[in-house]
């Protein structure tokens, strides 16, 4: 076992299990021991990381298929526009030239801003009380959606859906990461694989939801309600969404130290074993202008709100619209619901490989460079082959390529954010960019480049380019400061530095490792 006494545990360190800080080490260590054992009120808590690994399995057993199906529920109520769209929606409310991508670009921009306010309430109240909030308000916007009459309807719940979507992604994310201030659930090299699966559930609903379009399109149509087979998507997917919130409330878990899902000793465990990575500097601390402006300098939170705008661009192209896509190839819509089925299937599988290969390696930037030329090559395929067969191919790879780079840049972010103020704003600002990348995506895919979409795909093209230069630079940035806090060019931060000072420089303290 391995004794800290309590001026060594609140002494900063934030590194992870993979990134030990150099220095001197207890003497005796037990090779079933955790990384430390930790002093609550003044006490020795011993854990061996058997014991830790347990209450990792629970936490996923619990947490990850509740936050999974969340956000499932979350991006099919945001994409299944694109669903109606082939069924008639356009036809039915009378849009007209660009009035359709119009609808989509304003959801996005109230997503945008809604966003970082959304994570600010969210750490004050708590994400079992905030989060099923947002599941049911959109969940209640997707149901109302299936009595839009008008182009006007269509943009009031269109930024409505926005605006109570919009906490749901960096929010869940926020929760895996730093729930209830210094209470978190996961350690930093644990978090990848977790934001991973939950965001993999953005391809698992292209497959859901062009499956329960197919039959939702074969409900007849409902008397006394406007015309159109395709308003059952949005009747029937928001009842869902809003019972599935209102569930919520009452099994999401709370804070760790006081779950009723983890017993006395586990709960001890859960709130301390954090202590190990963080050795004090992910404790409580006060919401202040000076953290949260400090997200706003980082240079990790601009190149993955970069990346993870230019990865947008294509993850919302194909989302809303694969369907208008094979259309345009020549399958009839229900052909064209079913056919985009089968990417997004292998599209969520190459995800969870790509989430489990990151946490094993420790490396963000490296599989966005793997997975980034799949995608670029997929979107080749669209722009420069007019086969049926090779096109159809070609989403595969687009959709492998693309899914999992969503997850890689918003971990990456999370991870080199400290402390808790800090990486709430960080994880809600990358998003909050990276919404401008669904944006673009609405004004590409216009009525006049049909059937072909040929300037679309070559945006999509340009997209993986960019991103894949913003990620080299980010790597070797990450790099250089590394190289510069271990040669102690930054130890000058702590020069006449009172304990709160300390506290709060988060990932600015020297003893810092940024993740690569």
């Amino acid at each position: 076992m391995v004794t800290l006494d309590r001026k060594e545990l609140e002494s900063p360190s934030p590194l992870s299990d993979e990134e030990k800080v150099s220095g001197p080490m207890p003497k005796e260590v037990s090779p079933d021991a955790s990384d430390a054992e930790l002093a609550a009120f003044g006490t020795v808590v011993k854990f061996s990381k058997a014991e830790e690994a347990a209450l990792v399995r629970k936490f996923d057993r619990r947490i990850m298929p509740l936050v999974t199906i969340l956000y499932l529920s979350n991006f099919i109520d945001r994409t299944n526009v694109g669903n109606a769209k082939v069924a008639g929606l356009a036809k039915d409310l009378h849009l007209v030239g660009y009035q359709y991508n119009t609808g989509l670009s304003v959801f996005y921009i109230a997503y945008a801003l809604a966003e970082i306010p959304s994570n600010l309430i969210l750490k004050g109240a708590g994400a079992n009380r905030w989060l099923p909030v947002i599941i049911m308000s959109f969940g209640f916007i997707t149901f109302i959606t299936s009595w839009v009459t008008s182009f006007a309807g269509f943009m009031v719940v269109r930024i409505l859906l926005g605006i109570s979507e919009g906490g749901t992604m960096p929010g869940i994310a926020y929760y895996l990461s730093t729930q209830f201030e210094v209470k978190e659930y996961y350690k930093r090299h644990e978090l990848v694989l977790r934001i991973g699966i939950f965001v993999a559930a953005s391809s698992l609903s292209g497959a859901f939801g062009g499956l329960l379009a197919t039959g939702l399109l074969k409900i007849p149509q409902i008397k006394h309600f406007p015309h159109g087979q395709w308003r059952a998507i949005f009747l029937v997917e928001g009842l869902i969404t809003i019972a599935l919130g209102f569930l919520t409330f009452f099994i999401i878990p709370g804070p760790p130290e006081s779950t009723n899902f983890l017993n006395d000793r586990e709960r001890l465990i859960a709130t301390e074993r954090l202590r190990v990575e963080t050795a004090g500097l992910n404790r409580t601390e006060k919401t202040d202008k000076k953290l949260v402006w400090r997200a706003f300098t980082s240079v990790n939170n601009w190149l993955c709100g970069l990346g993870f705008l230019l990865c947008n661009i294509p993850t919302q192209g194909i989302s809303l619209f694969m369907p208008t896509l094979l259309e345009g190839m020549g399958y009839s819509p229900i052909q064209s619901q079913l056919h985009s089925v089968p990417p997004y299937v292998v599209a969520c599988s190459w995800s969870v490989f790509v989430a489990y290969s990151s946490y094993c390696t420790g490396r963000r930037g490296m599989w966005v460079l793997i997975s980034a030329p799949i995608g670029l090559t997929g979107a080749a395929i669209l722009v420069g082959t007019g086969n049926r067969q090779v096109d159809y191919a070609g989403l595969f790879l687009l959709a492998m390529g693309v899914f999992p780079l969503g997850p890689l840049f918003l971990t990456w972010a999370n991870n080199n954010a400290a402390p808790h103020t800090t990486r709430a704003v960080s994880s809600a600002m990358v998003v909050s960019i990276g919404t401008m990348g669904p944006i673009v995506s609405s004004w590409v895919y216009l009525p006049i480049d049909a059937p072909k979409y040929t300037t679309g795909n070559s945006v999509l093209v340009g997209a993986f380019t960019g991103l894949f230069i913003s990620t080299c630079c980010l790597i070797l940035y990450n790099v250089h400061e590394n190289k510069a806090r271990a040669a102690g060019r930054r130890d000058y931060r702590l020069d006449d530095a009172d304990d709160t000072t300390i506290i709060n420089l988060g990932h600015l303290h020297p003893r810092f490792r940024y993740t690569l």
